[in-house]
């Protein structure tokens, strides 16, 4: 009786180390300092902050504008964003006014800032008989409107009411209640464009009963 020989078993495989040339080994060390790169530089740019002024009290337009009226405050923002707004290392020009008005708190942006040159309106002060309306605040827009007071005496119907300024800003708002004031009501001073001041002034001449009526949702709400 003839035997088979018998098959050996082939030999266990060992567990090679990886060789510094193996490309599978390289891509895997690529991808893991790119990912700490990567998150380096976003934590870095999560931390960085550019120092700007901010308005630290109410400016109305044509206000100068000077370092007592700002704050310094660091923003988290790129430099396209940083660039529109005034660094706190370049106070404003001498001179310089605002062409709009700003709030406590807002960012100071260079378009907001001019000479006296740029400015497109003027100042008119309004005389009212009593508190100004509800809504009527610095930074608030109003319609000024005007009506011939009726005469004594007169039965012929009066003018309607007309509108001279439509979205004037409020620049100031003075509550006369002092005992020791001439009269009593308020004072509100509106930027009346130049294109209107002189229907405005003669309105004011011709002793016509003012009214000011507040453009919804331009002001503080309840302001006065």
């Amino acid at each position: 009786m003839q035997t088979r020989p018998t098959s050996r078993p082939a030999p266990a495989r060992r567990l090679a180390a990886p060789s510094w040339r193996d490309p599978r080994l390289l891509v895997g060390l690529a991808l893991v300092l790119a990912s700490v790169l990567l998150g380096a530089r976003a934590v870095g740019a999560a931390d960085r902050t550019t120092e700007v002024f901010a308005v630290a009290t109410t400016l109305g337009v044509g206000r100068a504008v000077g370092v007592e009226q700002l704050q310094v405050v660091r923003v988290h923002v790129d430099a396209v964003t940083a660039a529109a707004y005034v660094p706190a290392d370049r106070p404003p020009a001498a001179g310089a006014v605002v062409l709009r008005a700003l709030s406590p708190g807002e960012l100071l942006p260079r378009s907001a800032l001019g000479s006296t040159a740029d400015l497109t309106s003027r100042p008119v002060t309004l005389q009212l008989p009593d508190e100004p309306p509800q809504g009527v605040s610095t930074g608030a827009q109003v319609d000024v409107w005007v009506t011939t007071p009726a005469p004594p005496g007169a039965t012929a119907p009066v003018p309607p009411p007309r509108l001279l300024v439509e979205a004037a800003e409020v620049a100031d708002v003075r509550a006369l209640t002092s005992g020791l004031a001439a009269r009593r009501g308020s004072d509100v001073q509106v930027l009346v464009p130049l294109g209107a001041l002189p229907d405005v002034l003669q309105a004011l001449a011709d002793d016509l009963v003012v009214d000011l009526v507040p453009v919804p949702g331009s002001g503080a709400a309840g302001g006065s």
